[in-house]
């Protein structure tokens, strides 16, 4: 579990790539402003770094910027008018929300993950698991198969690019199902 108080900039990167579609889809959901939502999510990152010295998160950082983002939206809806605390009707349906963690979406990415590695030629596909799944080093990887370590660097990073390239639909079609799930 990561822990905002860290002191590697890179870590907290890691965080905001992994997690930054996922909360700008949430603040979309409730917002229902590309823009918006993306100010509300940089934010409140921005905020976790600023206050990481004295933010305790005793859950997962998914769900608890997923309810971060939830309340910094119904703040800035509160602020601009289109949200009375009084009136139920006026909150967003809590159903057309994203879950906070779909398993089937889940399994379903990583099905396609699966798939686009199966698509991999084969000795790049090895080295990839050899480092990614079995967590060996270039070094070891390069004795083991008896090649050099730049090949096993090449062939990493080739494969990163191929995956990135392969999975690049599943972002359009998380945008897709946004939109869908809008106009019901």
């Amino acid at each position: 579990m990561y822990q905002p108080n860290s002191m590697e900039p890179a870590s907290f990167e890691e965080l905001f790539r992994t997690h930054y579609s996922f909360l700008c889809a949430t603040a979309y959901y409730v917002v229902e402003d590309e823009n918006t939502a993306k100010d509300i999510v940089q934010d409140f990152f921005l905020y976790c770094w600023d206050k990481r010295q004295i933010i305790q998160i005793t859950q997962n950082f998914k769900s608890y910027a997923t309810r971060a983002i939830r309340n910094a939206c119904l703040n800035y809806l509160k602020k601009k008018g289109k949200i009375i605390f009084n009136d139920p009707s006026s909150f967003p349906d809590e159903e057309m929300l994203p879950p906070e963690d779909d398993k089937e979406l889940e399994e379903t990415r990583n099905a396609a993950l699966w798939a686009a590695i199966g698509r991999l030629p084969i000795q790049r596909q090895r080295i990839f698991l050899l480092s990614n799944r079995d967590n060996l080093k270039y070094k070891d990887i390069a004795d083991q198969l008896n090649i050099s370590v730049n090949t096993v660097k090449t062939q990493i990073k080739l494969a990163y690019q191929f995956l990135r390239k392969e999975c690049e639909w599943m972002i359009v079609c998380i945008i897709l199902l946004i939109l869908f799930f809008e106009k019901k």
